[in-house]
C-alpha cells in the first residue's frame, strides 16, 4: 500500500529525484549571503535566503529541502482557510475552498519542488487576502516579499493596482489615501530590483522560452489549472475543454478581482510572447490561485443547494482521481539512480563529466565528491546563462577526457552514462 502511495499520489513529488533547477537552488543557497544579492540576475533572493538558513538547520537531503517548499504551501493553505471563513461564513464551501486549493494539481506539484514556487504561492495568497481585507501594511509587506521571491509577482501588484483604480470611489486626495501610499511604498521598495532586471534585459536575446501559438492559447486556462505543460501529449484537447468550462464558471462567479487576476497576467504575457516568448505556466501561479477561488465562488451562486453539493462532490472526486493518476505521468528523470550507481563504481581519482549543462547541477548534487564533477565541453561552447551560469566557474569545465588510469563517467541528459578515458574507448554503458 505504501509503495502504491509513493508511486501514484503526490507523495511521489516528495521523494523523486531532483531535477536541474532544484539542484541549482541548492547550489545557490549554499553560497554566501552576499552572493545572493550581487550575482543573481533574474532570480530574486528571498527564497534562496530561506533555503540557505533552512539547510543550515535541517541539511540538504531531498526530504529536508522539499519540506521548506511544503511549509510555504501549508502557510498558503492556512491563509485560504481564514479567507474562506470570511467569504462563506458557515456555508460548506468555507471548508471546501481550502480543499480545492490544497488538492489543486498545479499548486500541489510545486508545493514539493525545491524552487521558489510554493513561497511565491504563499506571498501571492497573503497579498491578495490583505488587499481584499484592506489591511494595507500587511498588503505592502506581502507584496514586497512576494516580488523578491519571484519577479513575475509584479503581475499580482499590477492586477491589484488595476482593481483598486477601477473600484476607487473617492478620487479626491488620491495620493493621501492609505491604499495609494501602500502602492507607492511597494513600487519604491521593488524599484532597485526592477532597475537591476532592466540592466540585464539584453541577456534575454537567448532564452529557452517556447513560442506561443493558438494551440496553447485555447488551452491555457485548463493548463494553468492542472499544471499541464505538454506531457502526456494527448491532454491538449481535454485542457481546451476544461478552459471552456472554467470560463463559464468565471462568468458565473462574477467576481471582478479574481477574474482580473486569472486573465490579465495571461493576456499580458501571452500577448508579449507572440513577439518575444516569456510564457512559463509556473511563473504565473497567481492565475491558478485565482482560478481556484473563482470555481468556489461560482459554485456558491448555483441554486438550489443540492446542486452545489453535487457539483462540489464531482469536482472533489475529479481532483482526487487526477491526483492519483497524474503524478506517474509527470515524474522527473531519475538521475539520482544513475549518479548513485556511478558513485559505487568510481575509484578515488575518477571523475564525473556531465555531457550537457542541462545535467550538470544534478550531477554535482548527487555525486559523493562534487569537486570531481565537471562539465565536458570539447567544443568550448558558452554556458547558457538561463541554465545558471552565475554558479559555474571555468575550473568546473573541461575540454578533454582524462588519461588512463583515471576514468571519466560521462552523464547524458537521458540518464544514461558511459565510462571513458583519453582514448575514448567506451568500457560500459547503462540505460536509464
Amino acid at each position: 500500500m505504501f509503495n502504491w502511495l509513493l508511486a501514484h499520489t503526490p507523495l511521489l513529488y516528495f521523494t523523486q529525484s531532483l531535477w536541474r533547477d532544484e539542484a541549482f537552488s541548492v547550489l545557490v543557497a549554499q553560497k554566501p549571503i552576499q552572493f545572493l544579492f550581487t550575482k543573481l540576475t533574474f532570480e530574486p533572493p528571498v527564497y534562496y535566503l530561506l533555503l540557505h538558513f533552512w539547510m543550515k538547520i535541517f541539511g540538504s537531503s531531498e526530504i529536508a529541502i522539499r519540506s521548506l517548499s511544503l511549509l510555504g504551501f501549508t502557510l498558503a493553505t492556512c491563509v485560504v482557510i481564514v479567507w474562506a471563513e470570511k467569504l462563506f461564513k458557515k456555508h460548506f464551501l468555507s471548508w471546501v475552498l481550502p480543499l480545492f486549493f490544497f488538492l489543486n494539481p498545479m499548486l500541489l506539484y510545486y508545493a514539493f519542488e525545491v524552487r521558489t514556487y510554493a513561497w511565491f504561492t504563499f506571498f501571492t495568497t497573503l497579498s491578495m487576502y490583505m488587499y481584499m481585507e484592506k489591511k494595507w501594511t500587511g498588503f505592502a509587506v506581502a507584496s514586497v516579499l512576494g516580488f523578491y521571491t519571484h519577479t513575475y509577482f509584479i503581475f499580482v501588484s499590477v492586477v491589484t493596482g488595476l482593481h483598486y483604480l477601477i473600484t476607487l470611489k473617492k478620487r479626491k486626495k488620491f495620493f493621501s489615501q492609505q491604499p495609494t501610499k501602500s502602492f507607492i511604498a511597494i513600487f519604491l521598495l521593488i524599484a532597485p530590483w526592477l532597475i537591476k532586471i532592466a540592466m540585464e534585459m539584453g541577456r534575454l536575446k537567448s532564452s529557452w522560452y517556447s513560442p506561443v501559438d493558438f494551440h496553447l492559447v485555447k488551452s491555457v486556462l485548463g493548463n494553468m489549472f492542472i499544471g499541464y505543460e505538454g506531457t502526456p501529449w494527448y491532454l491538449w484537447n481535454y485542457t481546451a475543454i476544461l478552459s471552456v468550462i472554467l470560463v463559464s464558471l468565471f462568468l458565473l462567479a462574477r467576481n471582478l478581482f479574481f477574474i482580473l487576476m486569472a486573465t490579465v497576467p495571461l493576456a499580458i504575457v501571452l500577448g508579449v510572447s507572440l513577439f518575444k516568448p516569456l510564457f512559463v505556466n509556473r511563473y504565473l501561479i497567481p492565475v491558478t490561485v485565482a482560478e481556484v477561488f473563482l470555481v468556489a465562488l461560482a459554485i456558491a451562486r448555483i441554486k438550489p443547494k443540492i446542486f452545489q453539493i453535487a457539483i462540489t462532490s464531482l469536482f472533489l472526486l475529479a481532483l482526487l482521481l487526477f491526483n492519483s493518476w497524474y503524478p506517474k505521468e509527470h515524474q522527473k528523470l531519475n538521475i539520482r539512480a544513475t549518479i548513485m550507481e556511478v558513485n559505487t563504481l568510481m575509484d578515488q581519482d575518477d571523475v564525473i563529466l556531465a555531457q550537457s549543462p542541462l545535467i550538470f547541477f544534478e550531477s554535482i548534487y548527487y555525486s559523493k565528491d562534487p569537486s570531481r564533477v565537471f562539465l565536458y565541453n570539447p567544443d568550448n561552447s558558452p554556458f547558457p546563462w538561463y541554465v545558471g551560469d552565475a554558479i559555474v566557474s571555468q575550473s568546473q569545465i573541461t575540454r578533454d577526457l582524462p588519461s588512463y588510469p583515471i576514468r571519466a563517467y560521462l552523464i547524458y541528459e537521458n540518464g544514461s552514462y558511459d565510462m571513458a578515458y583519453q582514448t575514448t574507448t567506451v568500457l560500459a554503458t547503462r540505460q536509464p
